[in-house]
């Protein structure tokens, strides 16, 4: 059975991690208490896991999200595509049948789903499962930690239409295959190469939602 600060916790990772917040939130302990039914100490322990997790940050009356600026963000998409090509380097030498089973359902799954949605949550199930097939538990959990911070500071927003993601898949592909032939750099090339396109969207998609805010508040009376 989950502790009360590990229910809360899932439950504000969950909300962090998916824009349930906008950047100006503050996660009051006082009033998550009594949302989730539970006493503040285990609302303050989950408060400040997310907090080390480089999630939140602790302020006055609360926490509000950490929000980084924009060299912070692409140092954070450099180390993320290190270790994340490191990963699928490991995984084209470490894969057991299991891993490639489950690589090549992932896969299947984002070209068999017609919901951008759907489709945006299978590449990310492949991603899981290639860290999972580099079998480097450090990877895993360090590049984890990246993603979420990404998520918190420039949120992606899923495009319409499923030709939206016909390069991304294509991309995909061609990983999974060079991680099944056992060729590490190619891999590792590939891997690099398509989360440099997932970095150049995200920044794009970032900018263009700031510039629409600020666009917004000159055009304020």
């Amino acid at each position: 059975m989950k502790s009360a600060r590990d229910a809360v916790y899932e439950a504000l990772h969950e909300r962090l991690t998916h824009g349930h917040y906008p950047a100006e939130a503050t996660l009051i302990p006082q009033a998550l208490s009594e949302e989730f039914g539970v006493s503040r100490t285990p609302v303050r322990e989950a408060l400040g896991l997310l907090e080390r997790k480089g999630l939140l940050v602790a302020a006055s009356r609360g926490f509000v999200l950490r929000i980084r600026g924009d060299e912070e963000m692409l140092e954070i998409f450099e180390v993320r595509a290190i270790l994340e090509s490191s990963a699928a380097a490991a995984a084209a030498e470490r894969h057991t049948p299991v891993d490639i089973a489950r690589l090549k359902e992932a896969l299947a799954l984002s070209s068999n789903y017609t919901e951008p949605a759907d489709i945006r949550q299978a590449l990310n199930v492949f991603h899981d499962s290639v860290l999972r097939a580099a079998h480097n538990q450090t990877i895993y959990d360090m590049e984890r930690d990246l993603r979420d911070q990404i998520k918190v500071s420039a949120p992606w927003f899923t495009p319409t239409g499923r030709e939206s993601f016909e390069s991304s898949v294509s991309e995909h592909e061609q990983i999974l295959s060079a991680i099944i032939g056992g060729s590490a750099e190619k891999a590792r090339l590939l891997m690099l190469e398509h989360l440099n396109h997932d970095r150049d969207v995200r920044i794009s998609q970032l900018v263009s939602r700031t510039m629409g805010v600020v666009a917004g508040e000159s055009s304020a009376p």
